[in-house]
């Protein structure tokens, strides 16, 4: 008897049961709004890093100075119109190639390195964001350059050397830069 009434009930709603199982399946394995699979331990750490905000020095923080080379009258203004903060080493130009003022410049940012003794410089600079003071790097979107012509440097009775330079791209500009090797980068 029961069996005959399972059986009546189902050639009479047969075609509710059959939309209502449709209906519970496609709730169930929708493919377009499946769930990821959870992140590893590695790639929860990297986004927490990535939402950090970035930690940054105030401009003019000045990282090395060697006085010997700062007793002249030459100044060289930095323009930091990038998104990035950077580090600017101005460097002897010769084989040695070695910092005499090391200063950091926050993205958007001027800073005057002023007293520059007469002599040939290079200016290479890092770029990112994310400042670790202990290993002196950034720790996000670290790139560095350097600017391709020298720096010369010459003061007179009447008058002295002064420089501008942009660490981003301006219309117009000539001066070009290259990449630098990280390494060689902190060796200077």
């Amino acid at each position: 008897m029961k069996y005959e009434y399972f059986a009546d009930f189902l050639k009479r709603y047969w075609f509710l049961i059959l939309m209502a199982v449709l209906v519970v399946w496609g709730l169930i394995d929708d493919s377009s709004s499946a769930l990821p699979p959870p992140a590893t331990q590695e790639e929860q750490l990297a986004q927490q890093v990535s939402l950090a905000p970035a930690f940054s020095l105030p401009t003019g923080t000045v990282l090395k100075k060697n006085p010997a080379y700062m007793q002249g009258d030459g100044e060289l203004t930095i323009s930091n119109g990038t998104q990035y903060d950077a580090v600017a080493k101005l460097i002897t130009n010769g084989s040695s190639g070695t910092s005499v003022f090391t200063v950091y410049v926050k993205a958007h940012d001027d800073y005057v390195i002023k007293n520059i003794l007469d002599g040939s410089y290079r200016l290479a600079f890092a770029q990112g964001s994310n400042w670790d003071s202990a290993s002196k790097e950034f720790t996000r979107d670290e790139s560095f350059s350097s600017f391709d012509d020298a720096f010369d440097y010459e003061t007179t009775s009447t008058q002295f050397t002064t420089y501008s330079i942009t660490l981003n791209a301006v219309d117009g500009g000539t001066a070009e830069t290259s990449a630098v090797d990280p390494n060689q980068f902190a060796a200077y």
